[in-house]
């Protein structure tokens, strides 16, 4: 059988998918992954090359982009599998070959892939990436979804919104985790600008934003759909009111430690975990008892709402920093992650 899968990522929801089949897939294999992610070469434009010279620092950032993210959430999907895996990010304006090459470089013996289509099953291959693969693929190639014939429903636009908030806010964790992990290294001290930016995230994005539309759109609906429910609800609500109490501590102790307060240090590292686990722990719940219910309860009707609820993040009664803002702080925090 297959012991080795290359997963061909990008930011599109249809690739998320697929991510989390192919993971399944290996789960099922007991196969190891190679996530890869292939962008354009930045300093081959124009503005690139301005941008190069004029601002270094900035073109870095344009030029790695997303890829660190996507490419987090991907790893992170894959370690809650307990699936084995590694990334790959190359700088190129030939997805498909790159692919190809990377399945040599790594000795894949299986590529799992979606594709978007063009007007249905029969057309699927024009002018897709997936057409140059499937025509020089050494390997097998799976195709695990094709858009254009099978296209999203509602619910699973919802939760894939939601499920990628999820990464998101559990890439963040385990940055801060990682954090506290490097601090304890030889020479190593506590990066507090990298975990000011990560306290950031999580008290603007899952406090104010995810928190309160889980509560509104779908803790509301279960308690109508599954009254049953309602203890699950109630302790999935107090470990939200939790998770706001240790955030606030953690920002108060890494400000003590970043006014020089040395005995808050081993504290600060302490309570980093205590989140940790707090976070981890609520989002296990989550994603294996209360989104399944949901899934099951729920009609179509109620997940197109709990879409565009989720999909509209500019929604000032939850905050006021827009999605965009979100997503490039998000952006920033990988980019200072490990590999």
């Amino acid at each position: 059988m297959y012991s080795h899968i290359l997963v061909p990522v990008d930011e599109s929801m249809l690739s998320a998918a697929n991510v989390s089949s192919a993971v399944r897939l290996a789960s099922q294999l007991g196969a190891k992954i190679t996530f890869f992610h292939a962008t354009p070469d930045l300093s081959a434009t124009g503005e690139g090359a301005l941008l190069r010279t004029m601002a270094p620092s900035e073109f870095l950032d344009a030029a790695i982009g997303d890829t660190n993210a996507v490419l987090s959430k991907a790893k992170i999907i894959a370690l809650v599998a307990g699936v084995s895996c590694e990334t790959e990010h190359k700088v190129c304006d030939h997805p498909a070959e790159a692919i190809l090459e990377a399945v040599k470089l790594h000795g894949c013996d299986l590529i799992v892939m979606a594709s978007r289509g063009v007007r249905g099953l029969a057309s699927w291959l024009h002018s897709s990436q997936t057409e140059r693969v499937l025509k020089k693929s050494p390997v097998a190639l799976l195709i695990t979804r094709v858009a254009a014939s099978d296209p999203i429903k509602a619910s699973e636009r919802a939760l894939s919104v939601i499920q990628d908030e999820h990464r998101s806010i559990a890439v963040v964790v385990r940055g801060m985790l990682d954090l506290v992990q490097q601090a304890y290294e030889p020479e190593g001290s506590l990066d507090i600008r990298s975990l000011e930016a990560m306290l950031a995230y999580l008290q603007a994005f899952p406090l104010q934003k995810h928190h309160p539309k889980e509560e509104l759109f779908i803790h509301r609906r279960l308690r109508q759909r599954a009254p049953e429910s309602e203890k699950l609800l109630l302790e999935l609500e107090a470990q939200h009111v939790r998770e706001h109490s240790l955030v606030n501590e953690v920002v108060r102790l890494a400000n003590d430690v970043k006014s020089g307060d040395s005995a808050s240090d081993q504290v600060l590292k302490d309570q980093i975990r205590t989140l940790g686990d707090a976070v981890w722990a609520h989002m296990q719940l989550e994603e294996t008892v209360v989104l399944p219910l949901a899934k099951d309860r729920f009609q179509e009707s109620d997940w197109d709402e709990i879409a565009v609820a989720f999909e509209g993040n500019n929604d000032p009664s939850f905050g006021d920093l827009p999605s965009a803002e979100f997503s490039r702080l998000f952006t920033r925090i990988a980019n200072l992650l490990p590999a």
